[in-house]
């Protein structure tokens, strides 16, 4: 590392740096990525159905592991989320399996934050 030599402000410039660093546990970057995202969990036995439109949220950024999305409703922890993300200036939609990672309230708990992985 090329700290040395370089006085105090650049090391407290890297150890910020790397305290960043530290606090992020993912394995690849995100990229902000805003498009609508409908949803509904699914149990086993309703993988086959056409699902309802039951979640609607937009995109925040997205990984290569998954996406944060801002939603109306809360989704618990672990639950398997059927998805379909709008292709802007087209009809098509993206489908996937998604699985809720983690959520937070924001906006006073009129939102929720949702981390989502992708399964498929």
């Amino acid at each position: 590392m090329e700290v040395l030599g370089r006085g105090k402000s650049a090391l407290a410039r890297n150890d910020s740096v790397n305290i960043n660093l530290e606090k992020e546990r993912r394995r690849t970057p995100r990229f902000p990525w805003v498009v609508e995202i409908k949803g509904s969990v699914l149990s086993a036995d309703e993988i086959s159905k056409d699902f309802p439109d039951s979640l609607k949220a937009v995109t925040e950024d997205i990984g290569a592991g998954g996406v944060a999305i801002l939603a109306d409703q809360a989704v618990p922890a672990n639950a398997v989320l059927r998805c379909e993300f709008a292709v802007p200036g087209s009809p098509s939609v993206i489908p996937t399996l998604m699985q809720v990672r983690w959520s937070e309230c924001v906006e006073g708990g009129r939102r929720c934050k949702l981390g989502l992985r992708f399964l498929l």
